[in-house]
């Protein structure tokens, strides 16, 4: 039986059963968490500022409390298996919510409800286990040049079924109203469909069979994030993508909150179509991501979605202060498309960088991480609203009791009537105009209520309350706070972003390196998942002038200074590409201006001292054995030989740049190993484009 080997191709049997699984399942998570959110509020079960909490924390819980087992499995069995047996489970997590809608209205308000709740747990469960076996499986689906745009493929689908699975979910709580069973009956329809369609997927070996269950079940997450954070490619994907999450919680529960203090208050549907459009941006953004990364994983492009984000988010802020709406929701669809520019390469880089044996693992403790963002968010939302409440900046609004009486004819639906009518009055009536609060669906005709009235943006509200309920729920007044807490987005996107570059340092010269290649010449990687994650390291190439270092720069994930004696040619590039790489490179040396040796090799030194990676262009004019006391010098420094080969695409149409990364050469080696695998590799890259198979390895289409 031949090897199963990640296919040379982007579209295969595997790759669109992974899909098609993969969009129902964000699909159903979406439409069952919101209708379970408007369900509980509907039955009275929480209210409405607890309903968008506690639907986020029960479902990100199980992401925090089995991370490690759901790592394990992903690695210790095939990860179809996996993918399989969890649209399995799926299809029985959608009939616990059919139960509990359908009791819910049966005859038991409050346990229909819980059910649902239950059935929200149970799909970040199957999330849970669901996500890792997913990302870890990519790198064995499809080789490592495709990994970006086949990211991107992924995530665009998978938000083009968030944005289906809100906006239904609040279509069917509003279309539903009262026949919640049919919303079961919808979703477990979707789940048998998501189950036949993982079955497309071939079966893949297990990337380590032989792990044994963890002792101590969270003694793995412990290892794997000591691991994760002594490595700067690492640190930098988990950092973005969990920021990801919390930047997604956090304005979802802003949404809903602009949602409920608008003046009309939108119906449910309304407000699922608003928080669906960030998903229509990263639905756009993300194949766009993966389509400009090229062949390789260009993380480039982060710091253009940070600031981009950044200025929509703030562009926000100020159309709510307008009350605009078409403005904020191109607003949050302009924050959804340049999320994708840095989650597709951080998710690439992630997939590409994880060990192996352990792809599932190191996911599933990313989900870890990703779980305590969305958490954090929620109770940061929660803690800014409290401290608005404290503050004045969501002032109380005084009510008071004007009517009682018993519940007659509702005019419209419930979520946002036009009319009561209350114990034969009816509110408003035309000679007073006003606005009815929701109509609690647990309030039946004949029951007796109270009616409270309040003031809120020149209009006069009713809401409407059981009469055994006594006291009336303090009411505040809200529409302040979405322009602060968009505001706040764009503030932590910026200082995310300088944490990133932390990690990163050069990332504005890799920036200006995409934009300079766009168009021009495309780069197309292999193997620079070779580079070590950590330590000093020193790559040895074949590239002998500033343009092709700045290529191999580019395509690597770590910061890398090289040293460099500058020709004429170099001169031709811009101002500015100079002006940057010079100040991120060890040295430029001028080959028409003295040098003092000496001192290079001290800087060199001292930066490998710093577990730094040091690019050396192998046939450089440096002086008579300065390179071979170099290499001697480095000491415990691994060798990475690089290969650049560049090839005219067509007269004026620009280049094509191939770069393969071999396998580092033990400490110790010498400048005559070194330049020996560089020929090997240069070799290989030119016996490729003979075959018009660069650089891509030979595989079979699974």
């Amino acid at each position: 039986m031949a090897l199963y080997q990640p296919a040379d191709k982007l579209w295969s049997r595997t790759f669109i059963g992974l899909l098609a699984a993969q969009f129902l399942a964000a699909f159903n998570d979406q439409a069952i968490t919101t209708s379970a959110m408007f369900f509980c509020i509907k039955t009275d079960t929480l209210s409405e500022a607890n309903a968008i909490t506690l639907m986020m924390i029960v479902y990100y819980a199980p992401w925090a409390i089995f991370c490690t087992l759901a790592g394990w499995l992903a690695d210790r069995f095939s990860k179809r298996d996996a993918l399989v047996g969890w649209k399995v489970i799926e299809v029985g997590i959608t009939l616990v919510a059919l139960a509990g809608f359908w009791i819910g209205r049966g005859g038991f308000p409050v346990a229909g409800p819980l059910v649902v709740v239950a059935a929200v747990f149970g799909m970040g469960l199957h999330s849970t286990f669901f996500v890792p076996a997913k990302y870890g499986a990519m790198p064995e689906i499809m080789q490592a040049h495709l990994l970006s745009r086949g990211n991107g493929i992924l995530e665009s689908l998978s938000f083009l079924a968030v944005i289906l699975g809100t906006v239904c979910g609040g279509a069917l709580s509003t279309w539903c109203d009262g026949q919640e069973y049919i919303i079961g009956l919808t979703l477990t329809g979707l789940a048998v469909l998501g189950f036949l369609a993982s079955l497309l997927i071939y079966r893949m070996p297990a990337a380590n069979p032989g792990r044994p269950f963890p002792p101590y079940v969270y003694k793995p997450l412990v290892a794997n994030l000591n691991q994760m954070f002594r490595s700067r490619p690492i640190v930098l994907s988990i950092i973005g993508i969990a920021f990801f999450t919390f930047i997604v919680a956090f304005m979802r529960s802003t949404v809903l909150m602009y949602g409920e203090s608008h003046v009309p208050r939108w119906t449910d549907l309304e407000t699922s179509i608003v928080v669906g459009m960030v998903a229509v941006g990263i639905g756009v953004g993300s194949p766009l991501v993966g389509y400009l990364s090229g062949g390789k994983v260009e993380v480039g492009l982060v710091p253009i979605g940070s600031i981009c984000m950044a200025l929509a988010a703030g562009a926000a802020a100020i159309f709510v202060v307008l009350g605009s709406v078409p403005g904020l929701i191109v607003c949050i669809i302009l924050i959804g498309l340049f999320t994708g520019f840095y989650l597709v390469p951080l998710y690439a880089l992630l997939q590409n960088r994880a060990p192996k044996t352990s792809k599932g693992d190191w996911v599933a403790t990313s989900n870890f991480l990703n779980v305590t963002g969305a958490i954090a968010a929620t109770g940061l939302f929660l803690l800014m609203v409290q401290a608005a409440i404290i503050s004045g900046l969501a002032p109380r609004l005084p009510t008071e009791d004007v009517w009682t009486g018993a519940l007659g004819q509702v005019e419209g639906e419930r979520d946002r009537p036009a009319w009561v009518e209350v114990g034969g009055k009816r509110l408003p009536d035309n000679d007073a105009p006003g606005v009815v609060d929701r109509v609690r669906t647990s309030l039946k005709a004949g029951e007796a209520v109270k009616v409270a009235e309040y003031q809120l943006a020149g209009t006069t509200h009713y809401h409407l309350r059981p009469e055994t309920e006594e006291a009336q729920k303090p009411v505040y007044d809200q529409r302040d706070l979405p322009s602060l807490l968009f505001l706040s987005v764009a503030v932590m996107t910026l200082l995310t972003f300088f944490a990133l570059r932390t990690q990163l340092p050069d990332l504005f010269l890799r920036t200006m390196l995409w934009f300079r290649r766009l168009g021009r010449h495309g780069l197309e990687v292999d193997g620079m998942e070779n580079l070590p994650t950590s330590g000093p390291v020193i790559l040895a190439t074949n590239a002998d002038n500033l343009d092709a270092c700045l290529s191999v720069l580019s395509a690597t994930d770590r910061t890398t200074r090289f040293l460099l004696v500058q020709t004429a040619d170099d001169k031709k590039m811009s101002w500015l590409a100079r002006r940057l790489a010079g100040r991120d490179m060890v040295a430029v040396v001028r080959a028409d201006k003295p040098v003092d040796w000496n001192e290079v090799a001290r800087r060199t030194e001292e930066a490998l001292q710093k577990n730094e990676v040091i690019g050396l262009p192998l046939d450089a004019a440096y002086p008579p054995g300065w390179l071979e006391r170099l290499f001697e010098k480095a000491g415990s420094a691994p060798v990475l030989p690089v290969g650049v080969e560049a090839k005219e695409t067509a007269p004026g149409k620009g280049r094509r740049i191939y770069l393969l990364a071999g396998e580092p050469l033990k400490p110790g080696a010498t400048v005559t190993e070194a330049r020996r695998a560089v020929e090997r590799l240069t070799d290989n890259l030119k016996e490729r484009e003979d075959k018009e198979k660069m650089p891509a390895v030979l595989a079979p289409t699974h």
